[in-house]
Parts: structure tokens; C-alpha cells; sequence
């Protein structure tokens, strides 16, 4: 399987904080990967997060939420779990087609993978 980015911009914004080029690459652990992932997917979602991610760690309580999206809360959520290990979206509410769109879903499943089975399902080459 492979990972697809929701647009342009997430592959972009996501690359500035992940790329094979960086010299801590393989260090990253895949929750980390996994939450810069899914937060870099919605552009209101990643100005928000950008002052919150450090090389190594996110902090999810200095992150401004007001004024986002659904999708972009549902993708913060989903973020925050796969970062923490907790379930805070239900898969009721990802099956919800009245809350969540069919890309960020994706995108989610696609966060999720990376969590699970790591960076590798990029296909990056080193």
C-alpha cells in the first residue's frame, strides 16, 4: 500500500517537517511522523500547527482551534490520537459522510497506516 497526500500542499508542508534529506530522518518516531501527516493535510489546521511542532514532539494544547473546519477538527483529533495512543474519533463519526468528507476519511486511514506500519509507506527514496 501506498500513501497518497490529500493535495500538493499537504505533500509540501509535510516534507518541510519529514523528508529523507533531513539528517534525523530515521530517528522520527511514527507517531510523530503520523501527526505532522495528518495535521499538514488541512491548510487552516496547518498554520495553526506549525508554531507547535518541534523536530521531535507536537504540542497539541498550544494549538488554536478556533475557526476550523469539521474536517480540520476531525484531522486535529485523529492527530492527537495516533500522537498519544487514545481513540478520540470514533469510527462512527469517520463513517459519517454528514461530518467528515471522503478525503480526509482517507487521509485519516492514511495517518493511521503510518502510525501502524511507519514512513516507509511513502516510498521515499533515501
Amino acid at each position: 500500500m501506498r500513501v497518497q497526500f490529500k493535495n500538493y500542499f499537504h505533500r509540501k508542508n509535510f516534507a518541510e517537517f519529514i523528508s529523507p534529506k533531513n539528517s534525523n530522518y530515521f530517528s522520527n518516531r511514527d507517531e510523530f511522523i503520523a501527526a505532522v501527516f495528518l495535521l499538514s493535510a488541512d491548510k487552516f489546521l496547518w498554520e495553526r500547527s506549525k508554531c507547535a511542532i518541534s523536530q521531535y514532539s507536537v504540542n497539541f494544547d498550544a494549538i488554536d482551534l478556533s475557526g476550523i473546519s469539521i474536517d480540520g477538527y476531525a484531522l486535529y483529533k485523529a492527530a492527537r490520537a495516533v500522537y498519544s495512543g487514545d481513540s478520540d474519533v470514533s469510527l462512527s463519526e469517520l463513517c459519517d459522510w454528514s461530518l467528515i468528507d471522503d478525503p480526509t476519511t482517507l487521509t485519516i486511514f492514511a495517518g493511521v497506516m503510518l502510525r501502524r506500519n511507519g514512513i516507509k509507506l511513502l516510498n521515499w527514496r533515501t
